[in-house]
């Protein structure tokens, strides 16, 4: 039979027990482990083909003839870029080395390299933009035609100069501004405000994460996944709830006995007769 003490201590055993799996399920649904391990779970599944080796390394080829357009062309599309101010320096530059006006080195430019020519011309780029809108008018008062008529007819019949002239616009206005970035920031908090900004965030921190991550990432889903960790911690937190419950009450209902005690007097009693 177990003693008064035995029983307290056999309860205070099984009330810690309690204790713990009200503790678990409490930090399971506190923290929100199974909806959040779901959503997880969910992320991971989304950003799988983000991930694969031949992916990670098409982004980064990618960036890198992106960052060469952006490199070609961020001088030229506005005048801050400074190309433009360099072409009226070059020409004088071949005239004094060369003895020839500067009309006459012109004159040589568009004879022996008029594409080259044709582009110093139309730098910056901003500048051809803004000339579109009195082409188009010119365009629709000798065709006789409306601008909504004069652009479908471009992109049946020019395609080509059709996409150039619609999209340079929205090119050399959004260069320096590009539009949607009121908020848009690094990965430090500084703005990204620029097309060469913009470059250069999916270059130098965006896609490193990709290719910093893709080992990490490989190892997290090739395992198991994550989502049956929250219903199970919680439903392990129920089965040791229910099971303390149940042993803290059948501890409590032991019958508690004091022990028995042998006195010296008692030993020697004699034996009354019958």
């Amino acid at each position: 039979m177990a003693s008064r003490s035995d029983s307290r201590s056999a309860v205070l055993q099984w009330v810690v027990v309690l204790v713990v799996g009200i503790l678990v399920v409490t930090l399971v649904l506190g923290l929100n482990l199974i909806s959040r391990l779901d959503d997880g779970q969910k992320v991971l599944n989304a950003a799988q083909p983000a991930f694969t080796q031949a992916r990670v390394a098409g982004d980064r080829a990618g960036i890198n003839i992106i960052s060469d357009d952006v490199n070609m062309a961020d001088p030229i599309v506005t005048p801050q870029g400074g190309a433009a101010a360099e072409v009226p320096q070059l020409v004088a530059f071949v005239a004094h080395k060369t003895g020839l006006s500067q009309q006459q080195v012109l004159t040589a430019l568009q004879k022996n390299f008029p594409h080259v020519t044709a582009l110093l011309e139309t730098i910056p780029l901003s500048s051809v933009t803004s000339e579109l809108p009195g082409l188009l008018t010119f365009l629709e008062k000798t065709l006789k035609i409306s601008q909504a008529q004069l652009l479908a007819a471009l992109t049946t019949s020019f395609p080509a100069l059709a996409q150039a002239i619609t999209n340079l616009p929205t090119v050399t206005s959004g260069w320096d501004n590009v539009p949607g970035t009121a908020a848009f920031t690094n990965f430090q908090g500084a703005p990204i405000r620029t097309v060469p900004a913009v470059r250069t965030y999916f270059s130098a921190q965006l896609i490193p994460v990709l290719e910093t991550q893709h080992d990490d990432y490989e190892h997290l889903v090739s395992t198991s996944k994550i989502n049956f960790i929250g219903p199970l911690v919680g439903i392990i937190g129920i089965i040791v709830i229910l099971y303390g419950l149940l042993m803290l009450l059948l501890a409590a209902r032991l019958p508690a006995t004091p022990s028995k005690r042998v006195t010296r007097s008692a030993a020697g009693a004699a034996t009354p007769a019958a």
